[in-house]
């Protein structure tokens, strides 16, 4: 199944003009993104209930007690880390982005904290250059640069009150980004399945004093839930692993700003959130620049489709 489908993604890949990891790598990070808003949805209503630290707790639990017997029955080796250090501090820095945020979810609408989370993707770009040695092209920053915009559009900085849960999505931001460096690290060296095991894992071990301080016994709609977003977690970020091991970062990162267009509506459908003018301008560019790049990678694809021929 899995041949066919990297065939499969090869041919398609070839016929538009892509470069087959990059075709691959963007698909899987449209995936994930929408897997994350479905993921912040449940959060948000999560949130409400249950204290969102103890909601990073049982979700992680949850992901590890899935996880690591699926693994350890069909070969260690597959999860065995190879830089035990580095998949700690990764670890870490993971729990501090999550509970950040988890404890914004209920605070902050759902389209502005996809908004926010896309000045991630600039930190990413550069970190891309400077610590892995990721080649840049000029389009690709102009595209982020005008993602980013239509992001700040809809956060409107200076003409709107700034919330601690808009600081504290700044900051998550900042760690996703470190984050997603990484794991673009790791991937060299261990099989994306061990660093989304092993970023659970951790994340568990470091949510365990915070889940005895804030510990209530879920119901069983609550606990059914918990279940589900620990599922849909696991898409969101098995897909992002494998993207980023598939593609550069260049060409995936501005996919992520379909997190906007998912998160508005995801938001506008269950939580009755409205998007209102400047958020749906602010999705406009956000479209745009998208489809910007789609056409961009086609064109540049194509030269190297025609040698190969």
């Amino acid at each position: 199944m899995r041949n066919y489908l990297k065939n499969l993604s090869k041919r398609i890949a070839c016929r538009v003009g892509v470069e087959p990891g990059n075709f691959m790598g963007v698909c899987l990070a449209i995936l994930s993104g929408f897997a994350l808003m479905i993921n912040g949805a449940i959060g948000k209503s999560l949130g409400e209930e249950i204290h969102p630290f103890l909601v990073t707790f049982f979700r992680s639990a949850i992901i590890v007690a899935i996880l690591m017997p699926a693994f350890i029955l069909s070969g260690y080796e597959r999860i065995r880390p190879t830089r035990h250090k580095y998949q700690f501090f990764n670890g870490l820095i993971f729990t501090g982005a999550v509970l950040g945020w988890f404890w914004c979810l209920p605070r902050v609408p759902l389209d502005m904290v996809a908004a926010i989370g896309f000045t991630s993707q600039l930190y990413a770009i550069i970190g891309a250059i400077i610590f892995l040695g990721e080649k840049s092209k000029g389009w690709r920053w102009v595209v982020l640069f005008i993602g980013f915009l239509g992001a700040m559009i809809i956060v409107r900085p200076g003409f709107v009150e700034i919330s601690p849960g808009v600081l504290v999505l700044i900051i998550t931001a900042i760690l996703f980004s470190t984050n997603r460096l990484i794991i673009k690290w790791l991937s060299t060296k261990d099989n994306p399945e061990a660093t989304v095991v092993w970023m659970s894992f951790w994340t568990t071990i470091f949510t365990l004093p915070l889940a005895f301080i804030y510990w209530q016994l879920p119901t069983l709609t609550q606990s059914l839930w918990l279940v589900a977003i620990a599922l849909v977690t696991i898409i969101s970020h098995y897909t992002m692993t494998w993207a980023l091991k598939l593609g550069d970062i260049g060409a995936i990162e501005p996919t992520t700003f379909m997190r906007l267009i998912w998160g508005a509506i995801i938001g506008f459908f269950i939580f009755e959130d409205l998007p209102d003018l400047f958020t749906i301008c602010g999705g406009l560019v956000v479209f745009i620049t998208i489809i910007y790049s789609a056409r961009r990678e086609r064109r540049e694809g194509k030269p190297r489709r025609e040698m190969t021929n």
